[in-house]
């Protein structure tokens, strides 16, 4: 997948909304169409944070600056970037009660999280080198 144009933000993938089904075709957004201010509105649960992070890492990723004011906290996320995507990268972000709920050690709960964040880029196309990408791309 070729997702890597300057100027087009990667947003994932077209979805039919009559069959229900994910689609192969790349759903991108042309950087142009952005204006010096947005507001993303929408019901709980409907994705807003989601594609908020997702705008800003492929604005990052094109050097687009971004002055960014978020209350809750939910962007913050965008600094916990692991290109190696390994276990010892996720450990201190681990939740010790949640790893016990799984009945799992600290250590194994995290080498599935970086199971599940690999299974998952690769699911969408993407690799360790866009986190990379990113990482250097960013200046927070």
């Amino acid at each position: 997948m070729d997702f890597e144009k300057l100027g087009a933000f990667y947003l994932g993938k077209e979805y039919d909304i009559t069959t229900g089904e994910l689609l192969d075709q790349l759903l991108m957004y042309d950087a142009r169409d952005l204006t010096t201010h947005a507001v993303c509105v929408g019901m709980t649960g409907s994705g807003k944070t989601g594609l908020c992070i997702d705008l800003l890492e492929e604005a990052a990723i094109d050097h687009v600056p971004a002055l960014i004011i978020d209350p809750k906290g939910d962007i913050t996320n965008l600094l916990l970037t692991f290109p190696e995507l390994q276990p010892e990268d996720f450990k201190p972000w681990i939740n010790t009660d949640d790893a016990r709920r799984k009945g799992l050690t600290v250590d194994d709960f995290a080498a599935e999280q970086a199971d599940l964040w690999r299974n998952g880029l690769s699911k969408w196309g993407q690799d360790a080198s866009r986190i990379q990408m990113l990482q250097e791309s960013a200046d927070f």
